[in-house]
C-alpha cells in the first residue's frame, strides 16, 4: 500500500474519536442512546457513552485496513472473486470505509436530537 493510503486508513480509524470528542461540547449531558421500533426512546444515557462506541465503529475501519493491505495475497490465494486486481479490491475496501464512516457521522449528530429538557 501506498503512503497517501495508510493516510486515509489512519484518518478513517481516527474519524470516529475525532466527531464523537466534536460533539462532546455540543451535546447536553443526557443524551437519547437508543429510539424503540415505535419511534419512542427507550434509553437515555451519557453524552460520554458516545467514546466506547467511537471506538466500536472504528474497529471495522481498522479491519478494513488489515485486509487492503494484505490485497496482493488474498488475490495469490485466489480468495478473491468478482474483482480484476489487487488495487481494485483496495479501492473498493476504501470506499466501504468511508461509507462506514459517513454512516457513524450522522449517527453521532442524531444524537442530541432526543434529549432531556431541564
Amino acid at each position: 500500500m501506498k503512503a497517501w493510503e495508510w493516510a486515509v486508513w489512519l484518518a478513517l480509524c481516527i474519524a470516529p474519536f475525532a466527531v464523537a470528542a466534536a460533539a462532546l461540547g455540543s451535546l447536553p449531558d443526557t443524551i437519547a442512546m437508543h429510539v424503540g421500533i415505535d419511534g419512542t426512546i427507550d434509553r437515555y444515557g451519557s453524552k460520554y457513552d458516545l467514546l466506547p462506541i467511537a471506538g466500536l465503529l472504528a474497529l471495522p475501519n481498522l479491519a478494513l485496513a488489515l485486509v487492503s493491505w494484505k490485497a496482493e495475497a488474498l488475490f495469490a490465494r485466489g480468495l478473491v472473486h468478482g474483482i480484476d486486481s489487487p488495487r481494485n479490491l483496495r479501492t473498493l475496501f476504501l470506499v466501504l470505509g468511508m461509507i462506514e464512516t459517513v454512516i457513524y457521522v450522522g449517527i453521532v449528530l442524531s444524537f442530541g436530537r432526543g434529549a432531556l429538557s431541564g
